[in-house]
């Protein structure tokens, strides 16, 4: 990927963010892929299922991150204020 490629691709994480329809999405998305909760499970299958969600979730995890740590941050906030 090029450098203005992976620019596009922030600023459209960017946009995404910038909502906050977009911010509950990505939670959710989170959430849904395990990125907060442990892998462990005693059969080895379901093991490695858990693992490869929680892998794609904390790619995400770090994408948002790296794109728009602000709105992260505020997506957490809005996110976890419930809880």
């Amino acid at each position: 990927m090029s450098t203005n490629e992976r620019e596009l691709e922030k600023l459209e994480i960017q946009r995404i963010m910038s909502t906050e329809g977009g911010r509950a999405f990505m939670f959710r998305i989170l959430t849904q892929a395990g990125t907060y909760d442990t892998t462990f499970d005693s059969d080895p299958y379901i093991h490695a299922r858990n693992s490869g969600r929680r892998e794609n979730g904390l790619w995400l995890d770090n994408e948002l991150r790296e794109a728009t740590h602000p709105n992260y941050l505020r997506m957490l906030k809005e996110n976890t204020d419930d809880e």
